[in-house]
C-alpha cells in the first residue's frame, strides 16, 4: 500500500511540474518529465 501511495504522489508531482514547465515554454524539460510520467503510470497500472 505504501508503495502505491508514493507512486501516486510522484505522478501528481510530475503532472504539476509538467504544467509549470509548459507554461514557462520549456519544451525539452516537458518531454523528459512526460517520459518519466509514462513509465510511472505504466508501473502503476501493472500493479
Amino acid at each position: 500500500m505504501q508503495i502505491m501511495k508514493k507512486r501516486i504522489d510522484e505522478i501528481t508531482t510530475l503532472q504539476y511540474q509538467i504544467k509549470r514547465y509548459q507554461a514557462a515554454g520549456k519544451g525539452a524539460m516537458c518531454q523528459s518529465l512526460n517520459a518519466k510520467l509514462h513509465k510511472l503510470m505504466k508501473k502503476q497500472s501493472a500493479a
